[in-house]
């Protein structure tokens, strides 16, 4: 068995973003419309469990 120093002592471990080439910088516009798209993802898929719901509702 090795010796691991305390939590305290040890070195946080720090995490790493890996960022695309196209998406170092990206304009207002992208992120306006990866928030919509995302948006109506999530809709869509709300709207589909709903209407799984009330379909398989006695």
């Amino acid at each position: 068995m090795t010796h691991q120093p305390y939590d305290e002592r040890r070195e946080p471990r720090r995490l790493a973003d890996i960022i695309a080439r196209d998406e170092r910088n990206p304009t207002f516009g992208k992120q306006v419309l990866n928030g919509i798209s995302g948006l109506l993802v999530l809709m869509v898929t709300g709207v589909l469990i709903v209407l799984l719901v009330l379909w398989k509702s006695p």
